[in-house]
This record gives structure tokens, C-alpha cells and sequence, in this order.
């Protein structure tokens, strides 16, 4: 069979075709183009999401790094309370640090195809600091549950050897808790100097100026009165 032959010959004709096909490849290169400068914008949004994210969850991590000091000491008070085997517990206020609820909202709804964008090196230091976020709200979880325990000793009284023993044990597992946090907030704070985060102050976050001070974890002993009616220690 003949094949047709183009009015205008064949030199016009592919002429025409590399005309359409060169529109085509330049219309998909814009396309890709708009494509990836949209892709950029998304990048650099949700970069700044989480680095605020991430700043916010650093003044968490400042927050409860305030009370270690003072943790520690009121946890030995009570240590060398028990080494004097008194079998009456005097009044104790059996409360832990300070702990906010860290933020991970921007984390856990992230988009998978935008976070793929991300540069490499960026995404793993995003992900070990969640992974470490994790761990440490872990962490910090079972020091509450330490100090919730210890809340019913918050009354004074007799105390048998088995209570003892029990508040023992209880502070053993805080005070360790309370020394593993250090190491974690310098790997935390590594990865976000790598990032350039530094911290964020949260909005409406109340008044915390009483982390500054640091009381005893036995309460004042009040004086109680005589027959005569003069103070008695």
C-alpha cells in the first residue's frame, strides 16, 4: 500500500510535528515547573510548622529541666528520713516537677508526599527528635506514676516496715528517672542546634515563677499548745 504523501512534503510536514511535539515538552516542563515551585512553598510551610513545633516542645523540656535540681534534693530528704527509722511519717507534700504536655499535633498530621520533599539530612533530625520526644514523654510519665503512687503517704502517721519499704522503693525509681532526663535533653537539644530551633514560649502558658522556688518535701510542723496554753514543739 502507498503512503500518502503530505501536500506541503514531508519537510513541512515534520516541521509541523516537531512544532506540536516541542509545544507539548515545554507545556509538561512548565507544568513541572509550577509543580515544584508549589512543592517548595509546601516544603518551606510545613518546615516552619514543625520548627515551631519543635521550639514550643523545647521550652517543655526547659520547663521540666527547672524542677531536677530541686526533685533531686526533696527525693533525698526523704531518703535520709527513712535512714532514721521513725515510725511515725511526718506531713510530706509527695509532688514531682512541673511537666507540660508536649506538642506533636503538626507531627502526626504531616503529609507523606510533601515530607518526602523534605531534604534528606533535615527529615532524619526531624525524626530522631520525635523519636526522643516519645521516649522522653514516656519517661516522664512513669516519674508521674512514681509520685502518684507516693500521694498516699501524703498524711501523717504510723508507717509499718512494708511502708517503708514501699516509699523506698518508689523513690529509688524517681531519682533514677530524674538523672536519665539530663542525657536525654542534651541529645534532644543537639538535634534541634542542628536544626537552628531554639526555644518557643507558648501562648496564655500561666505563671511559672514558682519553679524558682524550692520547698522541702516535709511540710512545716505546726506548734501545738499546752495546758497552759503556751506553744509546744
Amino acid at each position: 500500500m502507498k503512503i500518502p504523501t503530505p501536500i506541503n512534503g514531508w519537510r513541512v510536514f515534520l516541521g509541523e510535528v516537531g512544532v506540536i511535539v516541542l509545544g507539548v515538552l515545554l507545556a509538561l516542563g512548565a507544568q513541572q515547573i509550577v509543580e515544584d515551585i508549589e512543592m517548595r512553598g509546601e516544603v518551606r510551610r510545613f518546615r516552619d510548622t514543625i520548627d515551631h513545633e519543635i521550639g514550643l516542645n523545647l521550652f517543655v523540656y526547659e520547663v521540666r529541666t527547672r524542677g531536677s535540681a530541686c526533685n533531686e534534693k526533696r527525693i533525698n530528704e526523704l531518703f535520709e528520713w527513712l535512714k532514721l527509722d521513725e515510725q511515725v511519717l511526718p506531713k510530706i507534700t509527695p509532688n514531682g516537677p512541673v511537666a507540660l504536655t508536649p506538642y506533636t499535633r503538626a507531627w502526626d498530621t504531616r503529609d507523606a508526599d510533601v515530607f518526602a520533599h523534605v531534604p534528606p539530612r533535615a527529615r532524619q533530625k526531624y525524626a530522631e527528635f520525635y523519636d526522643e520526644l516519645e521516649g522522653n514523654t514516656e519517661r516522664t510519665m512513669w516519674e508521674l506514676d512514681e509520685w502518684f503512687a507516693l500521694q498516699r503517704y501524703g498524711l501523717p502517721g504510723p508507717v509499718s516496715l512494708e511502708d517503708r519499704r514501699t516509699i523506698y522503693g518508689h523513690l529509688r525509681k524517681a531519682l533514677v528517672l530524674n538523672a536519665v532526663w539530663k542525657g536525654n535533653m542534651a541529645i534532644s537539644s543537639k538535634i534541634a542546634d542542628d536544626l537552628g530551633v531554639k526555644p518557643v514560649r507558648p501562648d496564655n502558658i500561666p505563671d511559672l515563677s514558682e519553679l524558682n522556688a524550692c520547698s522541702s518535701i516535709f511540710e512545716p510542723q505546726e506548734a501545738s499548745a499546752g495546758a497552759d496554753g503556751s506553744p509546744r514543739s
